[in-house]
């Protein structure tokens, strides 16, 4: 048995009143069904629950729909609810409240970190800043959608274009190329060198400002200028004064924010105390329950609603604390060397050699100091890099080239590619290069298999359920489909639990787990409401009370 699987799913529609459940075996899987009945619906719901964005049909958002998803990690249980882009997480050892509940994906992304040992650090395109990588980066090499993900290697998932050379790192992660250790001392060697990149800022300025210093009491010597000095001192009080009144207007922002967020967050107790207390009230009326049933429906829909406007409070506020925070440091600082200027340097010192020698003296012992500072820091960071080089072994690394060559050049041969292309793990898009026909899909599918047979072999990364939806794509005959299923099922499927989503079974996809979807256009149906909401709505309401 996988060490991770899958358990079950359930998926509610409140506005349609229907719904849909189903227990996954925890070793090969089929979903079957013709085009409409909802089976992509269904496998993309697996990872989109755990945080995975991927293209979702609109009719399934129009639908509301709320997706609950339970799956074992090592023997511990975990229960994902998602509706919209809020997720709740639940550890199934202490389930009377979520380990977390947001509509940030970076919250999210740090309790996935946690769940299946995924620590991968990667930077963000626009500011160079480093945080923890979006869960689908965790579920990219375990997925291939009907969608995108037949065309494109690593393009099942949507949202991870804002980090910098993602498909590299995130393929050096899950191959071993480059473990773990490695990205945890990339986040630390960043946040080093933005420290570097400030105090070097720094010392620039105070390189110029004594610069300037020098240049300006070399003309008073000569040319004493009084009215040149008490000029600039009005336009350090005026500065001085401008921060103040800044600080004010962030004052008044504030507390109007909070004064509004508060209102929200008071309304939203009230509702989740509504809530709570529905099941303590009794009656034997049936006009009366179905009143109060209708009341905690419409609570409930309103719920997400005000979350989202005090989540949007919330940043507003964080950001002004920010900016008031920046005009105080700047406030102070400014007041500070005004007071210096006044006290231990006064206009008439100014004019005097032995103020100039002070001043000079303050100089050099802040660009001292930071020579100091410069210094310790390009230290710490060159026994990072060090330490870090450690973890790029090129032997290691030619290893896992030559074994997923291997395992890459076996599945062209059983799929069939002709003059196929062999090249190593990160050139995925030399490898799966377009090509007519059947090709493309299966040199994806062949490309998928080399990198799952890598890391059991050599990485450090939990391996996930493997989910592969349609896999008989662009007319691929019966001989290539049955091929390809037996690479998942005997092969990939003896040690990872496997979905596989198809039109019909072929003839080696019989005898396995699976389920049968008739229905168009309704993979939910009415009489599965009642079991849905059951195994849905009580994890789903402690989210929203949470």
């Amino acid at each position: 048995m996988s060490l991770i699987h899958f358990k079950d799913i359930s998926i509610l529609s409140r506005r349609d009143k229907k719904g849909f459940s189903f227990e996954f075996s925890p070793t090969v899987n089929m979903i079957f069904g013709d085009n409409d009945t909802g089976k992509s619906s269904l496998i993309k719901a697996l990872y989109f629950t755990l945080g995975g964005d991927c293209r979702i049909d609109k009719d399934w958002k129009d639908d509301d729909i709320i997706t609950k998803v339970c799956i074992s990690v090592k023997g511990k249980s975990y229960t994902f609810v998602r509706h919209n882009k809020r997720i709740s997480i639940f550890s199934n050892s202490d389930d009377t409240k979520p380990i977390v509940t947001s509509s940030h994906m970076s919250a999210i992304a740090d309790k996935v970190r946690e769940i299946f040992d995924f620590n991968l650090q990667l930077s963000y395109k626009k500011t160079g800043k480093q945080s923890q990588a979006n869960p689908a980066c965790l579920y990219l090499p375990f997925y291939i959608d009907q969608d995108n993900g037949w065309h494109t290697v690593l393009s099942s998932f949507l949202g991870l274009a804002m980090y910098d050379d993602w498909q590299k790192n995130s393929l050096q992660f899950h191959s071993g190329m480059k473990p773990k250790e490695y990205y945890e001392l990339v986040g630390e060697i960043k946040t080093i060198q933005l420290e570097l990149e400030e105090l070097s800022a720094t010392l620039t300025v105070v390189l110029a400002a004594k610069k300037r210093f020098e240049e300006s009491f070399g003309r008073v010597l000569f040319d004493i200028d009084i009215e040149y000095y008490q000029d600039l001192l009005n336009k350090f009080l005026a500065k001085c004064q401008e921060l103040n009144e800044e600080e004010s207007e962030f004052r008044l922002k504030l507390l109007s924010l909070l004064s509004n967020r508060d209102s929200i967050a008071n309304e939203i107790d009230i509702c989740r105390g509504l809530i709570e207390n529905f099941d303590d009230y009794t009656t034997n009326d049936a006009a009366e329950k179905y009143h109060m049933f209708e009341n905690r429906e419409q609570i409930l829909e309103i719920l997400p609603q005000m979350y989202d406007e005090k989540q949007g409070l919330d940043d507003q506020i964080n950001s002004i604390k920010e900016e008031l925070r920046q005009s105080q440091t700047l406030s102070s600082e400014l007041n500070s060397m005004m007071k210096e200027v006044r006290g231990e340097l006064t206009l008439q010192d100014v004019i005097k050699s032995q103020a100039s020698k002070e001043v000079e003296f303050t100089f050099d012992e802040q660009i001292k100091s930071l020579h100091e500072k410069i210094g310790s820091k390009t230290t710490a960071l060159e026994a990072l890099i060090k330490r870090q080089n450690e973890f790029t072994d090129k032997k290691r690394t030619q290893s896992i080239n030559d074994d997923f060559k291997s395992y890459l050049s076996m599945a062209q041969e059983k799929l069939g590619i002709g003059s196929p292309i062999i090249a190593p793990l990160i050139q995925y898009g030399k490898i799966t290069k377009s090509k007519t026909g059947s090709r493309s899909p299966r040199s994806i599918f062949a490309y998928h298999y080399g990198l799952l047979k890598t890391m059991e072999k050599h990485s450090s990364v939990n391996m996930l359920p493997i989910v592969i939806d349609s896999p008989k794509q662009q007319d691929l005959d019966t001989e290539g489909t049955e091929k390809l299923i037996a690479l998942c099922t005997e092969d990939l499927g003896r040690n990872n639990q496997v979905i596989i989503g198809a039109v019909s079974l072929e003839s080696n996809m019989h005898g396995y787990h699976q389920i049968e979807l008739t229905e168009k256009y309704s993979l939910l149906k009415l009489d599965d409401y009642e079991e849905a909401y059951k195994k849905i709505m009580p994890f789903y309401e402690k989210g929203m009370c949470y």
